[in-house]
Protein backbone atom coordinates (compact mmCIF):
# COMPACT_ATOMS: atom_id res chain seq x y z
CA UNK A 1 0.00 0.00 0.00
CA UNK A 2 1.20 3.47 -0.67
CA UNK A 3 1.73 5.94 1.95
CA UNK A 4 -0.91 8.54 1.34
CA UNK A 5 1.32 11.11 2.89
CA UNK A 6 4.22 10.45 0.33
CA UNK A 7 5.57 13.58 -2.10
CA UNK A 8 7.06 12.71 -5.39
CA UNK A 9 7.94 15.36 -8.02
CA UNK A 10 6.31 14.55 -10.99
CA UNK A 11 5.35 15.76 -14.38
CA UNK A 12 1.79 17.61 -13.71
CA UNK A 13 0.75 18.96 -17.50
CA UNK A 14 2.25 18.90 -20.80
CA UNK A 15 1.55 21.68 -23.15
CA UNK A 16 1.63 21.77 -26.70
CA UNK A 17 2.13 24.86 -28.90
CA UNK A 18 -1.12 24.81 -31.57
CA UNK A 19 0.67 27.32 -33.83
CA UNK A 20 3.47 24.22 -34.38
CA UNK A 21 1.10 21.17 -33.57
CA UNK A 22 -2.43 20.56 -34.72
CA UNK A 23 -4.82 18.85 -31.83
CA UNK A 24 -4.37 15.15 -33.36
CA UNK A 25 -0.42 15.31 -34.08
CA UNK A 26 -0.04 16.86 -30.24
CA UNK A 27 -2.02 13.96 -28.91
CA UNK A 28 -0.22 11.62 -30.86
CA UNK A 29 3.35 12.35 -29.72
CA UNK A 30 2.10 12.37 -26.17
CA UNK A 31 0.55 9.26 -26.53
CA UNK A 32 3.95 7.48 -27.96
CA UNK A 33 5.42 9.22 -24.95
CA UNK A 34 3.22 7.83 -22.34
CA UNK A 35 1.43 10.88 -21.36
CA UNK A 36 -1.84 10.07 -20.31
CA UNK A 37 -4.15 12.15 -23.07
CA UNK A 38 -8.09 11.31 -21.83
CA UNK A 39 -7.73 14.65 -19.84
CA UNK A 40 -7.31 17.23 -22.47
CA UNK A 41 -7.72 20.91 -22.10
CA UNK A 42 -6.75 24.18 -24.20
CA UNK A 43 -5.45 27.23 -23.60
CA UNK A 44 -6.46 30.57 -25.64
CA UNK A 45 -5.28 33.92 -25.95
CA UNK A 46 -7.25 37.29 -25.38
CA UNK A 47 -9.05 36.49 -29.28
CA UNK A 48 -10.13 33.08 -27.62
CA UNK A 49 -7.61 31.78 -30.55
CA UNK A 50 -5.79 28.08 -29.00
CA UNK A 51 -2.68 28.71 -28.42
CA UNK A 52 -1.68 25.69 -26.22
CA UNK A 53 -3.30 21.83 -26.15
CA UNK A 54 -2.65 20.93 -22.47
CA UNK A 55 -2.74 17.18 -21.45
CA UNK A 56 -3.38 16.93 -17.66
CA UNK A 57 -1.65 13.99 -15.86
CA UNK A 58 -3.19 15.21 -12.43
CA UNK A 59 -5.16 18.13 -11.12
CA UNK A 60 -2.86 21.30 -9.87
CA UNK A 61 -5.32 20.83 -6.48
CA UNK A 62 -3.42 17.66 -5.89
CA UNK A 63 0.24 19.61 -5.82
CA UNK A 64 2.45 22.16 -3.45
CA UNK A 65 1.51 25.37 -5.26
CA UNK A 66 4.94 26.71 -4.38
CA UNK A 67 6.68 23.69 -6.08
CA UNK A 68 5.58 24.28 -9.57
CA UNK A 69 7.96 24.31 -12.42
CA UNK A 70 8.31 24.34 -15.93
CA UNK A 71 10.73 22.24 -18.44
CA UNK A 72 11.30 22.63 -21.91
CA UNK A 73 15.13 21.50 -22.43
CA UNK A 74 14.09 18.13 -22.51
CA UNK A 75 11.42 18.28 -25.03
CA UNK A 76 11.02 18.94 -29.03
CA UNK A 77 10.72 22.85 -30.28
CA UNK A 78 6.94 23.71 -29.50
CA UNK A 79 6.56 20.98 -26.10
CA UNK A 80 6.89 21.63 -22.92
CA UNK A 81 5.33 20.75 -19.42
CA UNK A 82 4.80 21.60 -15.56
CA UNK A 83 6.36 19.97 -12.92
CA UNK A 84 5.26 19.72 -8.92
CA UNK A 85 5.79 17.81 -5.91
CA UNK A 86 2.58 15.75 -5.85
CA UNK A 87 0.60 15.99 -2.18
CA UNK A 88 -0.32 12.46 -2.13
CA UNK A 89 -0.99 9.32 -4.29
CA UNK A 90 -4.41 7.49 -4.56
CA UNK A 91 -3.55 3.79 -2.76
CA UNK A 92 -2.41 0.83 -5.23
CA UNK A 93 -5.47 -0.92 -5.21
CA UNK A 94 -6.36 -4.96 -6.27
CA UNK A 95 -8.94 -6.01 -8.78
CA UNK A 96 -9.95 -8.62 -10.77
CA UNK A 97 -11.53 -7.38 -13.72
CA UNK A 98 -11.89 -9.25 -17.05
CA UNK A 99 -12.35 -12.42 -17.59
CA UNK A 100 -9.15 -14.16 -18.66
CA UNK A 101 -9.85 -17.51 -20.71
CA UNK A 102 -6.77 -19.44 -20.96
CA UNK A 103 -5.66 -21.29 -23.85
CA UNK A 104 -3.63 -23.54 -22.22
CA UNK A 105 -0.75 -24.38 -19.27
CA UNK A 106 1.82 -26.51 -20.10
CA UNK A 107 5.78 -27.26 -19.29
CA UNK A 108 7.78 -25.79 -21.46
CA UNK A 109 11.50 -26.77 -19.98
CA UNK A 110 11.90 -25.34 -16.86
CA UNK A 111 8.98 -22.93 -16.50
CA UNK A 112 4.98 -23.26 -16.88
CA UNK A 113 3.71 -21.18 -19.41
CA UNK A 114 -0.09 -19.41 -18.76
CA UNK A 115 -1.22 -17.68 -21.81
CA UNK A 116 -4.93 -16.15 -21.56
CA UNK A 117 -6.82 -13.75 -23.55
CA UNK A 118 -8.96 -10.94 -21.42
CA UNK A 119 -12.81 -10.65 -22.49
CA UNK A 120 -14.66 -7.27 -22.11
CA UNK A 121 -14.06 -5.85 -18.51
CA UNK A 122 -17.44 -6.38 -16.57
CA UNK A 123 -18.82 -4.94 -13.47
CA UNK A 124 -17.02 -6.45 -10.32
CA UNK A 125 -18.52 -6.77 -7.10
CA UNK A 126 -17.62 -3.84 -5.56
CA UNK A 127 -19.99 -1.84 -8.62
CA UNK A 128 -16.46 -0.76 -10.14
CA UNK A 129 -15.68 -1.16 -13.98
CA UNK A 130 -11.73 -0.84 -15.15
CA UNK A 131 -11.03 -0.20 -18.61
CA UNK A 132 -8.19 -2.17 -20.24
CA UNK A 133 -7.55 0.67 -22.96
CA UNK A 134 -6.76 2.77 -20.25
CA UNK A 135 -4.12 0.75 -19.10
CA UNK A 136 -0.27 1.92 -18.93
CA UNK A 137 2.08 -0.76 -17.70
CA UNK A 138 5.77 -1.58 -17.95
CA UNK A 139 7.31 -4.82 -18.72
CA UNK A 140 8.23 -7.97 -17.41
CA UNK A 141 5.86 -7.26 -14.32
CA UNK A 142 5.62 -9.35 -11.55
CA UNK A 143 3.28 -12.21 -11.31
CA UNK A 144 2.39 -12.41 -7.63
CA UNK A 145 0.07 -15.17 -5.86
CA UNK A 146 -2.38 -13.00 -3.42
CA UNK A 147 -1.05 -9.85 -4.11
CA UNK A 148 1.79 -10.54 -1.74
CA UNK A 149 4.78 -8.22 -2.78
CA UNK A 150 7.22 -9.71 -0.81
CA UNK A 151 7.10 -13.46 -2.65
CA UNK A 152 6.75 -13.27 -6.68
CA UNK A 153 6.04 -16.09 -8.03
CA UNK A 154 6.32 -15.58 -11.44
CA UNK A 155 6.48 -13.01 -14.07
CA UNK A 156 4.01 -11.80 -16.46
CA UNK A 157 6.36 -11.18 -19.70
CA UNK A 158 3.70 -10.09 -22.65
CA UNK A 159 0.78 -7.93 -22.10
CA UNK A 160 -0.96 -6.11 -24.79
CA UNK A 161 -4.31 -4.10 -25.34
CA UNK A 162 -6.43 -5.28 -27.83
CA UNK A 163 -10.43 -4.68 -28.67
CA UNK A 164 -11.74 -7.39 -26.06
CA UNK A 165 -9.29 -6.14 -23.03
CA UNK A 166 -6.04 -7.76 -22.54
CA UNK A 167 -4.04 -10.56 -23.83
CA UNK A 168 -1.44 -11.97 -21.52
CA UNK A 169 1.46 -14.66 -21.17
CA UNK A 170 2.89 -15.49 -17.63
CA UNK A 171 5.48 -17.59 -16.32
CA UNK A 172 6.22 -19.55 -13.14
CA UNK A 173 9.76 -21.48 -12.51
CA UNK A 174 8.84 -25.11 -12.18
CA UNK A 175 12.06 -26.08 -9.67
CA UNK A 176 12.94 -22.95 -7.86
CA UNK A 177 13.73 -24.12 -4.72
CA UNK A 178 11.16 -21.96 -3.22
CA UNK A 179 8.13 -22.99 -1.23
CA UNK A 180 5.99 -20.48 -1.56
CA UNK A 181 6.47 -20.66 -5.83
CA UNK A 182 6.13 -24.49 -5.93
CA UNK A 183 3.18 -24.30 -3.99
CA UNK A 184 1.80 -22.00 -6.72
CA UNK A 185 2.72 -23.96 -9.55
CA UNK A 186 0.85 -27.29 -7.43
CA UNK A 187 -2.12 -24.97 -6.99
CA UNK A 188 -2.12 -23.64 -10.57
CA UNK A 189 -1.14 -27.22 -12.11
CA UNK A 190 -4.52 -28.38 -9.53
CA UNK A 191 -6.71 -25.77 -10.91
CA UNK A 192 -7.15 -24.32 -7.37
CA UNK A 193 -6.06 -21.10 -8.72
CA UNK A 194 -8.23 -19.80 -10.95
CA UNK A 195 -8.66 -16.39 -10.59
CA UNK A 196 -6.48 -13.48 -11.78
CA UNK A 197 -6.66 -9.87 -10.22
CA UNK A 198 -4.66 -6.88 -11.36
CA UNK A 199 -2.69 -4.20 -8.66
CA UNK A 200 -2.90 -1.01 -9.98
CA UNK A 201 -2.88 2.65 -9.26
CA UNK A 202 -5.37 4.78 -10.29
CA UNK A 203 -4.96 7.97 -12.31
CA UNK A 204 -8.35 9.00 -13.78
CA UNK A 205 -11.58 7.48 -12.43
CA UNK A 206 -15.34 8.88 -12.56
CA UNK A 207 -18.38 8.03 -10.28
CA UNK A 208 -20.95 5.62 -11.63
CA UNK A 209 -24.93 4.43 -11.57
CA UNK A 210 -23.61 1.12 -10.26
CA UNK A 211 -22.32 3.16 -7.10
CA UNK A 212 -18.57 2.34 -8.18
CA UNK A 213 -16.32 3.74 -10.25
CA UNK A 214 -15.44 3.82 -13.55
CA UNK A 215 -11.18 3.68 -13.47
CA UNK A 216 -10.69 5.32 -17.15
CA UNK A 217 -6.67 4.89 -17.10
CA UNK A 218 -4.43 3.33 -14.22
CA UNK A 219 -1.01 1.98 -14.26
CA UNK A 220 -1.09 -1.41 -13.48
CA UNK A 221 2.25 -2.74 -11.36
CA UNK A 222 1.29 -6.55 -11.18
CA UNK A 223 -0.65 -9.58 -11.60
CA UNK A 224 -1.97 -11.87 -9.13
CA UNK A 225 -3.52 -15.15 -9.07
CA UNK A 226 -6.61 -15.70 -6.59
CA UNK A 227 -9.03 -18.09 -5.75
CA UNK A 228 -11.67 -15.82 -5.14
CA UNK A 229 -11.34 -12.54 -7.72
CA UNK A 230 -13.57 -8.79 -6.93
CA UNK A 231 -14.87 -9.80 -10.43
CA UNK A 232 -17.37 -12.88 -10.46
CA UNK A 233 -16.21 -13.57 -14.38
CA UNK A 234 -12.22 -12.96 -13.63
CA UNK A 235 -10.59 -16.69 -13.79
CA UNK A 236 -8.91 -19.16 -15.53
CA UNK A 237 -11.14 -21.10 -17.33
CA UNK A 238 -9.26 -24.17 -19.12
CA UNK A 239 -6.10 -26.17 -17.32
CA UNK A 240 -4.21 -28.19 -19.87
CA UNK A 241 -3.32 -31.53 -18.29
CA UNK A 242 0.42 -31.97 -18.19
CA UNK A 243 0.53 -35.63 -18.47
CA UNK A 244 -1.24 -39.20 -17.94
CA UNK A 245 0.49 -39.99 -14.70
CA UNK A 246 -1.62 -40.33 -11.78
CA UNK A 247 -0.19 -37.32 -8.77
CA UNK A 248 1.43 -39.06 -5.94
CA UNK A 249 0.71 -39.39 -2.06
CA UNK A 250 2.33 -35.70 -1.37
CA UNK A 251 0.86 -34.00 -3.78
CA UNK A 252 -3.04 -36.35 -3.46
CA UNK A 253 -2.51 -34.86 0.26
CA UNK A 254 -1.79 -31.10 -1.09
CA UNK A 255 -4.62 -30.61 -3.38
CA UNK A 256 -6.99 -32.28 -0.15
CA UNK A 257 -5.59 -29.54 2.12
CA UNK A 258 -5.48 -26.47 -0.61
CA UNK A 259 -9.70 -27.63 -1.39
CA UNK A 260 -10.39 -27.16 1.82
CA UNK A 261 -8.26 -23.61 2.08
CA UNK A 262 -9.68 -22.59 -1.20
CA UNK A 263 -13.40 -22.96 -0.01
CA UNK A 264 -12.63 -21.55 3.26
CA UNK A 265 -10.89 -18.46 1.48
CA UNK A 266 -14.39 -18.40 -0.63
CA UNK A 267 -16.70 -18.66 2.30
CA UNK A 268 -15.05 -15.57 4.11
CA UNK A 269 -15.10 -13.86 0.94
CA UNK A 270 -18.71 -13.92 0.50
CA UNK A 271 -19.29 -13.01 4.18
CA UNK A 272 -17.07 -9.50 3.30
CA UNK A 273 -19.14 -9.07 0.55
CA UNK A 274 -22.12 -9.54 1.79
CA UNK A 275 -21.35 -7.07 5.17
CA UNK A 276 -19.61 -4.09 2.44
CA UNK A 277 -23.06 -4.50 0.61
CA UNK A 278 -25.01 -4.21 4.24
CA UNK A 279 -22.80 -1.68 4.63
CA UNK A 280 -23.09 0.75 2.10
CA UNK A 281 -27.16 -0.21 2.23
CA UNK A 282 -26.97 1.58 5.55
CA UNK A 283 -25.30 4.97 4.36
CA UNK A 284 -27.83 5.14 1.86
Amino acid sequence: MTDANAKTISIQALWVRADLFNQAAAKEWALQHDFITDNQRTKTDDANNITHYIFVQYEPDQADIETFRTISDQFPTGISATTAERKSMEPIESKAWSTFEVKGISEDGERMLIKGIASTPETDRDGDVVRSDGARYKLPMPLLNGHSHSDPVGSVDALTVTSRGLEMEASIPKDSGLDYVNRAFLQVKAGLLKGLSIGFRPLTSEPIKTGGRLFKTMEIFEISLVSVPANSGAGITAVKKFDGQQPDLEEQLFNAQAKALDAKNRAAAAIQNAESVLDRCKVR
